[in-house]
């Protein structure tokens, strides 16, 4: 694979210099929070994030955007990492559209009721999204609720209704992506409120390519009416419009290519992430072993029978103290 990642990125890099690539926002996190006791300064830490990956070739970050937007399976849901995590796609999603051309966009610090990412070139506003899932999350798809509420972008539109162009944008992992067909499609074929729904391998391709950049995503928004003349839920339909459009000719057949090598490179972080799972499993099992052998008899009787107590009446017991703590007076 090292061959063609060198014709379509212009980087030389190995296997181990891939998985580097594929920890790179993990690692950064790790070098960079060194206590999660209490909660780390985001904002800080994006801009750090943002600084670094402003050193990044067009080509480096084009990699990186590709294989992200799949939070690491080590962090505790709803927890302070996955927060930040996709706080950093966030950033990484910012500085590429500052790269393609809308050198005005910034994220936004006030999240209340507001957009991500507000993509901004002179008086023209796409309202970004992004996403980020769990490669083991127990949906092959998410919910649709949890991709695009629809009012949501009507909302975050209304301070720019003077503005040229206005659309959102949601930014997705593709392994994540609806089978065949969804609810969430008929919104982004929804001509009245333009809403681009592209996969981190697009921003990637987009970004290679010097011939696209912003103009290709405002020929877009402008020819919405004509690509999605009513309303689909096929993922089909919504794809060959949007990629039609935005990759014409010769780079249609460009991309069909990039598509290939880009499901292969997907496919090795996958089995990268299982492995590391895998590794990690058996060091927990070591450890907790190790640490279980040096107990005596009676301090494991007592570990058993807590363990099983919470195992059969812990659920009743976490119910019983919400009920104590809302219900009574």
């Amino acid at each position: 694979m090292e061959q063609i990642i060198l014709e379509v990125f212009g980087l030389n890099i190995n296997e181990e210099e891939r998985f580097e690539s594929y920890d790179y926002i993990e690692k950064f996190i790790s070098e960079n929070v060194l206590s999660w006791d209490i909660a780390p300064d985001t904002e800080v830490l994006e801009q750090t994030f943002a600084i670094q990956i402003k050193e990044l070739s067009n080509n480096e970050l084009s990699f990186l955007l590709l294989h992200s937007g799949y939070i690491p399976e080590f962090y505790k849901h709803d927890s302070s990492q996955e927060t930040l995590y996709s706080k950093l796609i966030e950033s990484l999603v910012c500085e590429w559209a500052i790269r393609i051309g809308f050198e005005d966009s910034y994220l936004q610090k006030q999240k209340s009721n507001r957009e991500d990412i507000t993509i901004k070139r002179g008086n023209s506003i796409i309202v970004g999204d992004s996403k980020s899932f769990r490669l083991g999350r127990s949906q092959a798809a998410p919910n649709v609720k949890d991709t695009i509420k629809q009012k949501n972008f009507s909302d975050w539109l209304k301070p720019y209704r003077d503005n040229d162009i206005k659309a959102g944008l949601i930014t997705f992992p593709s392994l994540m992506d609806w089978k065949n067909k969804s609810k969430a499609y008929e919104y982004f074929t929804d001509n009245t409120l333009p809403i681009l729904f592209l996969f981190y391998e697009h921003l990637s391709f987009i970004l290679l390519k010097e011939t696209l950049g912003f103009q290709s995503l405002f020929d877009l928004i402008s020819d919405y009416k004509n690509i999605f003349q009513e309303s689909t839920s096929s993922s089909a339909t919504y794809r060959k419009g949007i990629e039609t459009k935005l990759f014409q000719d010769e780079l249609s057949t460009s991309f069909e290519e990039f598509k290939t090598l880009a499901k292969k490179i997907l496919n090795e972080k996958v089995h990268h992430s299982i492995k590391r799972i895998e590794e990690e499993a058996v060091l927990t099992k070591q450890r907790i072993t190790a640490d279980i052998e040096l107990l005596t008899p009676e301090k494991l009787k007592k570990i058993a029978i807590s363990s099983t107590y919470q195992n059969q009446y812990g659920q009743t017991l976490k119910q019983l103290t919400n009920i104590k703590k809302f219900r009574t007076d």
